[in-house]
């Protein structure tokens, strides 16, 4: 961080990915920030600052004397005690805002660098630098704050560059506070993310499920009747699955299950989805494609599966086939209508031999 120039804390915020989920995945998974959530917690965290800042005034500036000779009348330790509480509950409902760690980082930055005085404020992720707000140059008296709410996995540190002086005793203490609040609101957002996560993909293959994975087709149908392009649909069944199983195990059948689902991500693009729809049999959504771009995705899936030997774990290899129907979104077509079509040409690819192609016919269509 060394050359950059100081400049106010508000003037200066960025943030990096965490390490994790690459962002590529997260939007093949399409998890969406919840924006009107995180600029209520933005909102509210304003209001809290407000309320922090005159608390969180050195002694000299809080209980200076008045213009009129007259010195003001402390505040009873009592009444700050009890304040300062309510200002942390505001904090926290003001976290709990969004259930988005992307969204709170910022959120936390602003709040304590700002409520503490900090002249800068860091947060790193597993030792690695994620976000930062104001002077983040080190001078050798910054203080540390665990974020990570005991979560050894996910451990998260916000670091502060103290103003010319240090902190004093009230403002460490207070500090301390806002970090326990933060850490338990990034840990419910880190568990949210899961649940979220769980929700929409295949605990096996880590493939979206089917319900991700209609509504994505869903969302790009509206998206191409607004703008246009071709859409189209991949469906894949592996050949004999069963007989995989009843030789090898149900633990040889999740190897093949996993082999395919990494081939389909292997071949994708960042815009397709691959999904498990349920057993063996499996999909592919590719926006901006037609028919032949679909069929030739669907003829080196069924080359490079063919040619593969899955290792089972057992001392055994086993290559499988797999066939295809592909289907190309028509004019005023359904979800269903486009499902049915590529459907009945996997009926096709099956009934004519298996580990074949079939396109959907302009009947079907």
């Amino acid at each position: 961080m060394e050359g950059l120039r100081r400049i106010p804390a508000r003037a200066r915020i960025g943030l990096r990915p965490i390490g994790g989920r690459a962002p590529v995945a997260a939007a093949l998974l399409g998890l969406q920030v919840n924006w009107p959530l995180a600029l209520l917690a933005v909102l509210a965290t304003l209001v809290v600052i407000v309320l922090l800042v005159p608390m969180l005034r050195g002694p000299k500036e809080r209980d200076a004397p008045p213009a009129t000779g007259h010195r003001e009348r402390r505040r009873s330790p009592v009444t700050g005690r009890r304040e300062a509480r309510e200002a942390l509950a505001l904090v926290g409902e003001a976290l709990a805002a969004t259930h988005n760690p992307r969204a709170l980082m910022p959120v936390v930055l602003n709040v304590i660098t700002e409520a503490t005085g900090a002249r800068g404020g860091r947060l790193l992720h597993d030792g690695e630098e994620v976000g930062w707000v104001g002077d983040v140059d080190s001078d050798g008296h910054a203080v540390e704050f665990d974020l990570s709410a005991g979560d050894e996995t996910a451990a998260m540190t916000l670091v502060l560059n103290p103003p010319d002086g240090g902190f004093s005793d009230e403002t460490m203490k207070l500090a301390e506070w806002l970090s326990s609040q933060a850490a338990i609101a990034l840990e419910n957002a880190r568990l949210h993310d899961i649940v979220q996560f769980q929700a929409i993909t295949d605990e096996l293959t880590g493939l979206v499920n089917r319900r991700r994975f209609l509504d994505a087709l869903r969302s790009e149908i509206t998206r191409g009747q607004r703008l246009g392009g071709p859409l189209s649909v991949v469906l894949a069944d592996l050949d004999g699955f069963k007989l995989v199983n009843d030789r090898f195990g149900h633990h040889a059948g999740d190897e093949v299950l996993i082999a395919f689902a990494d081939l389909l991500r292997a071949h994708g693009r960042d815009m397709d989805v691959a999904a498990r729809l349920g057993g063996e049999e499996f999909a592919i959504l590719l926006p901006e494609t037609g028919l032949n771009g679909a069929r030739a995705v669907a003829d080196r899936l069924r080359g490079s599966l063919a040619g593969l030997r899955i290792p089972l774990g057992v001392g055994e290899k086993v290559s499988v086939t797999a066939s295809f129907g592909v289907a190309e979104l028509g004019e005023s077509q359904s979800v269903d209508g486009l499902l049915r079509a590529a459907d009945s040409a996997l009926y096709r690819a099956k009934e004519h031999g298996k580990n074949r192609v079939e396109l959907a016919g302009q009947d079907a269509a």
